[in-house]
């Protein structure tokens, strides 16, 4: 590891050191907290974290990623299926629904995906809090017949439960001096949030199961607490759980540890990662996602209709640009400046987060267009090349089998994910310029080209069969003890 990684998964061993003793009904709170948006507004850790000097501040020396998987290992272990669990004591063999829990709104399955595969007699879409005015489409899941549970429904008073747990927490901030991050102001305020969170979360989960037949779990993903703490008392239900893939691994902050009894991830390379990490090979299953069985449809959108609403040249190639709002702005200034110089093609920027007005590299040629409100996918399917950072978006683009170049920038948790896709990631604006008018103009290199990207795609997104029917064989084989009638 280098030494990012090393000083952030240290800290992070030292934190569930030093806090392990907060327990609430036999759970240990630090395992269950969302660990990175406890110092999100310390910006000396961030700043720091690649210096080796920092773990002079520090305790704890983690030096193999295995070493952190192995604490949560131990940790899961210790709750699975307890013989006289203090939560579950008569919980037998699980049977029931399934329930998708859709945390973060990164579930994102698609309508033909619910509509094919999840029977509203079947399945359940757990939520936290019913919404104010209820939408056809929570966040991308279409839930027209499929019901909705609420865990606010079932909260109890666990306010003086809490604050014996948060004077606890204070006593052990302060037998620390100088520490980097216990000592931060923001690190208290944001611990006792989650700290009074993951009680009322335990006790609604409790209370759930118990009064709802649950065959296994759907997460978008387990490291917030509120659905880690779902999986934990899963696992000492004895309810099974999977994970889904949300984003490309590029970060391995965002996807260290693995809590989930099945990671559903997109191909060999994630698969690969996680047991390299320490997770067991049976433990994670190739499914890609379902929203991605969409790009092998043809768009909705014809072109005409595009060309129409972003006023763009239809006698041009069409360059589809991924940014993300303003970060290596200057990098992307020089590359879309360099490609629109002559006037050649049509440059749409797509922004990744939302924004209200179009990104400012519009306004940099009358040849750069804003995506507007057109879908993703409709964008991808009617260009001909697509531009990106270290994006999910890189590999939607190549499924769809558009030639795609990256922008490549990496940063010190960086993964290597593009790393098979060389020669066609560069981290030079101008390089990455020369090489979107080489395919253009070069039939050997276009052929390079797409030999180096059906190379990728054979190791990240094998496509034997839809996604929806790969995760359906594995929920299947979960819950089959839970007797399930499938169709």
């Amino acid at each position: 590891m280098n030494d990012a990684s090393r000083n952030y998964w240290s800290l992070y061993a030292e934190f569930l050191s030093a806090f392990q003793s907060i327990r609430y009904k036999g759970f240990s709170i630090p395992y269950l907290c969302h660990f990175r948006s406890l110092n999100h507004e310390n910006t000396y850790i961030w700043e720091n974290l690649p210096n080796a000097a920092f773990r002079k501040h520090l305790s704890h020396d983690v030096k193999d990623r295995k070493t952190l998987q192995a604490l949560f290992d131990q940790y899961k272990q210790s709750h699975v299926k307890k013989k006289k669990s203090k939560l579950f004591p008569r919980m037998k063999a699980p049977k029931g629904k399934i329930v998708l829990y859709n945390a973060a709104n990164l579930l994102r399955f698609p309508k033909e995906t619910m509509d094919r595969h999840f029977r509203p007699d079947q399945t359940v879409l757990l939520q936290d809090f019913p919404a104010k005015k209820k939408p056809k489409i929570v966040k991308g899941i279409p839930v027209q017949g499929v019901p909705s549970n609420y865990l606010s429904s079932y909260r109890v008073p666990v306010e003086a439960s809490v604050q014996v747990l948060q004077k606890q927490a204070d006593k052990i901030i302060q037998a620390y001096s100088g520490h980097p991050m216990f000592n931060h102001a923001s690190f208290r305020v944001n611990f006792h949030k989650q700290l009074a969170g993951i009680v009322q979360r335990i006790e609604e989960t409790n209370r759930f199961f118990r009064k709802n037949p649950v065959s296994c779990i759907v997460f978008a993903s387990t490291h917030y607490y509120q659905s880690r703490t779902i999986a934990m008392v899963a696992a000492e239900a004895g309810i099974p759980t999977v994970c889904m893939q949300h984003g490309i691994i590029g970060d391995e902050i965002g996807y260290m540890p693995q809590i989930a009894d099945v990671e559903g991830v997109y191909g060999h390379f994630e698969s690969e990662w996680f047991q390299k990490i320490g997770v067991k090979k049976t433990a994670v299953e190739i499914i890609g996602h379902p929203r991605f069985d969409n790009l092998f449809r043809r768009s909705s959108l014809m072109k005409s209709e595009l060309v129409h609403q972003l006023k763009i040249n239809p006698g041009k190639k069409t360059i589809l640009v991924i940014v993300r709002e303003d970060k290596q702005v200057d990098k992307w200034e020089t590359l879309v400046q360099s490609l629109s110089k002559e006037g050649n093609y049509n440059i749409i920027i797509k922004d990744f987060l939302y924004r209200g007005t179009p990104h400012p590299l519009t306004k940099l040629s009358p040849h750069i267009y804003s995506s507007a409100s057109i879908p993703l996918y409709d964008l991808i399917h009617h260009s001909d090349i697509v531009l990106t950072y270290l994006s999910t978006v890189g590999l939607e683009a190549m499924i769809a089998d558009k030639p795609v170049f990256v922008l490549s920038t990496p940063f010190p948790t960086y993964t290597g994910y593009f790393d098979k896709l060389t020669p066609l990631v560069d981290p030079r604006p101008l390089k990455v310029a020369r090489m979107v008018g080489k395919y253009l103009s070069d039939d050997q290199w276009k052929q390079q080209v797409k030999e180096t990207r059906q190379s990728f795609l054979n190791h990240a997104y094998p496509t034997a069969k839809p996604s929806g029917t790969r995760l359906m064989d594995l929920l299947r084989r979960l819950s089959k003890q839970g007797g399930v009638p499938f169709e």
